[in-house]
């Protein structure tokens, strides 16, 4: 599995404690990218953008957004150790699985039903999904799988996320359903991620054909997957760079996430990803771009049927924050 975000993410945290300085974090968090059919939207209306820290944590990130308003996250403290949490009526709740030394939180639902992500002492070996209900953890873990993460929960309770098998450390995406898992790859993909399910049963991913580099994005309805074609002015779709598993899905279909517009786009620490990443809404068939006011960068996670957006952008010092974006 890809863990080119927590490495990253790290990494900076770990300077921030060792420096006292967030203007340290130059390599910045990259981004996903958004693919989908036709031209961007250009809308006169400016939405109105707020930022979003947990209290007293280094680094924060925005990842879902339910039909209450609540959010859900994750962040670094001073120590560099990653937690998930909830924010609801201006209150942040942490979120950290027992035992474990890395916690996200990355999906939620209506109920407030939380997913996400765990790894005890070692994260190539023990890493694995889990969800929040009612004040109780439950572990998720594909059978036989390498290694597992959950990312989506729709209000019926339906779980999506990734997986690596043992073989082949090949990514799939998988469903979590009334107990059954069902894997999901995208018909001749040679790598499949899942991000988010809506109500509806929608699923959205990205997909990587062999031999090519390139990611796409699909859309996956009533078992029909649709290829979603790229966004014109991305040079790279969905970058294999930190957060590019991380996607918004709300029930309109509306789906949004991050593209890169200049090269080099495989390289967690160059300092040319800063800057090339902008957030992305596709919607009634259209692209529109995300950028939050004056950041050096812009990705988008999570999409309400209200059109709420929330994710993270890095600000002209450095440190990296969490957003809501309302339309």
């Amino acid at each position: 599995m890809n863990h080119q975000f927590d490495e990253l993410t790290k990494s900076m945290a770990q300077s921030v404690t060792r420096r006292g300085a967030l203007k340290k974090f130059s390599a910045g968090l990259a981004g996903m990218a958004l693919a989908c059919f036709g031209l961007a939207n250009h809308t006169t209306a400016a939405p109105s953008f707020t930022s979003l820290d947990f209290p007293g944590a280094v680094f924060t990130a925005a990842d879902d957004i339910n039909a209450k308003g609540q959010i859900t996250g994750w962040y670094i403290d001073t120590s560099g150790v990653f937690h998930g949490f909830l924010l609801d009526n201006a209150a942040y709740t942490s979120i950290t699985f027992p035992g474990a030394i890395h916690t996200s939180a990355l999906g939620l639902n209506a109920n407030g039903d939380v997913v996400g992500a765990y790894f005890l002492t070692d994260e190539k070996k023990d890493n694995f999904g889990y969800v929040l209900r009612n004040g109780t953890f439950t572990s998720i873990g594909v059978p036989g799988a390498a290694q597992t993460r959950a990312f989506g929960i729709n209000t019926n309770g339906d779980i999506v996320g990734i997986y690596t098998d043992q073989q082949q450390g090949k990514h799939h995406g998988f469903l979590l359903r009334a107990g059954v898992f069902t894997s999901i790859d995208f018909p001749g993909s040679a790598y499949t991620d899942v991000w988010k399910i809506n109500d509806a049963g929608q699923i959205a991913g990205r997909y990587q054909t062999g031999g090519n580099s390139k990611f796409h994005l699909f859309l996956l309805s009533d078992g029909i997957f649709t290829a979603i074609a790229d966004f014109p002015e991305a040079v790279q779709m969905a970058p294999t760079v930190v957060c590019s598993h991380h996607s918004g899905l709300n029930g309109a279909g509306d789906i949004v996430t991050a593209y890169s517009d200049s090269t080099p786009v495989n390289n967690n620490l160059s300092d040319n990803v800063v800057g090339s990443l902008h957030g992305l809404l596709w919607s009634g068939g259209g692209y529109t771009v995300i950028d939050f006011p004056n950041a050096n960068f812009t990705v988008a996670y999570g999409i309400n049927d209200s059109g709420v957006i929330v994710g993270a952008y890095q600000d002209t010092n450095g440190a990296i924050h969490g957003y809501l974006r309302t339309p």
